[in-house]
């Protein structure tokens, strides 16, 4: 078997089920009225295909991807199945002008849809061909039939009110944890009284059954603001605060977590690859980090990474808010990381069919609020063709 082409598959939802309307200055506080998407899918000469998604514009995934020092040149004319290889082919021959960031990102999107050529080919799912030992665990060396996931409720709205009833339709769907993020009006945006009874409300909603997770999104300015509000809002019990500081402020990172027992977790913004989350672990003494499984480098990468975690103690969470194809690695990957717990899995407002419908079958929480580990070859899933015709745009 052969790969003969890498396609960059662009999707844009405007939020208003008009494809044609779309416009990037038509935001609600700052965000996007819309949805932005962009999808790899790997060719082959046998009529296999594999899929991968990357957390970039699709203009810059498609000049990586398609450029005469690009990722299709390197890997066509190669056996799919020799993921590990091929990942490593591309890594050094971009590492003049990759190494980290978007690079590493697009990488990551081949070497997903790489494996799940490989799964397809041998009959295996892919967490089977995936498997890696870490330090002695007190887990089987199984691989897990269901993992949890954690449901992110973004934008959480525009007051407490909407934020409860936003929340009690991730109870309602099943949720077993739930994580909501700053907001204007709300969390991180106005005062600590404010921060306290958004927290409060939350914690009402979820029950003491449910756990809790905060995303800051970097908006607290120094460490002195983070423990203020921490310490005000621990006795909700939140399970991790994460991206408390500046994405950049590793010191800082290693001053907090030193300094309060709840978990600070990282690594969604902009992190990519085993190199920086070793430095996450090292200097910033993290306790939870976040490899985006649409920019991290990989499904393997993620496994390097969350070893390298449970080897410091910490947990492996990955991130992949809105991207389907990632979650579904995501799946695979938690099937057999003992440091991964969750995994992310996104509840948006506005709903877009380009969310819940692009893979097939469709990927969704079951009633106990876990997601079945398929056993299907590949990632077990494929793309939903009547979605990505609907939604599909040009990459340029």
């Amino acid at each position: 078997m052969k790969i003969t082409d890498i396609e960059v598959i662009a999707l844009r939802d405007p939020g208003d089920g008009s494809v044609a309307s779309w416009n990037v200055g038509a935001a609600d506080a700052g965000v996007a009225a819309g949805y932005d998407f962009t999808l790899v899918r790997v060719h082959t000469d046998g009529g296999v295909t594999g899929i991968g998604q990357c957390e970039a514009p699709s203009l810059v995934i498609h000049a990586i991807v398609n450029n005469s020092m690009g990722l299709k040149p390197l890997i066509v004319g190669e056996d799919p199945r020799e993921v590990q290889r091929l990942w490593q082919k591309m890594y050094n021959a971009t590492g003049l002008y990759g190494r980290r960031g978007v690079v590493i990102g697009a990488i990551g999107a081949v070497e997903t849809a790489l494996w799940d050529i490989a799964g397809k080919a041998a009959g295996l799912p892919v967490h089977r061909l995936a498997w890696r030992s870490f330090t002695t665990t007190a887990t089987p060396a199984e691989p897990l039939s269901s993992v949890t996931p954690y449901v992110t409720v973004y934008p959480p709205g525009d007051d407490i009110a909407q934020l409860r009833e936003r929340v009690q339709m991730a109870v309602d769907a099943g949720a077993r944890a739930v994580k909501i993020e700053e907001w204007r009006g709300q969390f991180g945006n106005v005062d600590l009284k404010t921060d306290i009874a958004v927290i409060e409300a939350a914690r009402d909603v979820l029950g003491d059954e449910r756990e809790l997770m905060i995303d800051v999104q970097n908006r607290w300015r120094d460490v002195g603001q983070a423990l203020q509000t921490i310490r005000a809002i621990e006795q909700f019990r939140p399970y991790f605060i994460e991206a408390p500081l500046p994405a950049d402020n590793i010191e800082g990172y290693a001053r907090l977590a030193a300094s309060t027992g709840v978990r600070i977790a990282v690594g969604d913004w902009g992190f990519a690859g085993r190199h920086e989350f070793a430095d996450l672990l090292r200097r910033g003494r993290v306790d939870v980090v976040q490899p985006s499984s649409v920019r991290a480098g990989g499904i393997h990468e993620m496994l390097n990474i969350a070893e390298d975690a449970y080897r410091h103690g910490a947990l492996c969470i990955p991130h992949a808010w809105c991207h389907m194809a990632g979650v579904a690695a995501e799946v695979q990957m938690a099937a057999i990381s003992p440091a991964t717990p969750f995994i992310e899995f996104p509840m948006a407002f506005p709903h877009s069919d380009a969310i819940t419908d692009l893979l097939t079958p469709r990927l969704e929480l079951e009633p106990d609020g876990t997601i079945a580990v398929p056993d299907r070859p590949g990632l077990g899933f494929e793309l939903n063709e009547d979605v990505v015709e609907r939604f599909r745009v040009d990459p340029y």
